[in-house]
């Protein structure tokens, strides 16, 4: 596994976004995140020999806290299975 810094934080941001995809396949966003969710698989896949620049990482990492905010915004005050998605975002 790569150890490198960067190559970690980028592939704890894709993780991140991968432990919701089961809870979201049964919400209103499943079938539109279907594809994208996918597609992160496959770029988890290959991250062993990616090689990211700091600038790239801060740059996926706000992307990702942007994307975790506007789900959290998303699902408030919805059914038991999106407070739990929520309680995984937070």
């Amino acid at each position: 596994m790569n150890t490198d810094p960067l190559n970690c934080r980028l592939r704890n941001c894709l993780a991140t976004i991968l432990e919701l995809e089961e809870s979201l396949g049964d919400t209103h966003l499943g079938s539109a995140l279907h594809k994208e969710f996918s597609v992160l698989k496959e770029v988890m896949g290959r991250l062993e020999d990616v090689s990211v620049a700091e600038s790239d990482v801060c740059r996926i990492e706000a992307a990702t806290g942007r994307f975790l905010a506007e789900l959290t915004e998303s699902l408030a005050g919805s059914t038991a299975k999106q407070a739990r998605i929520s309680r995984i975002l937070h």
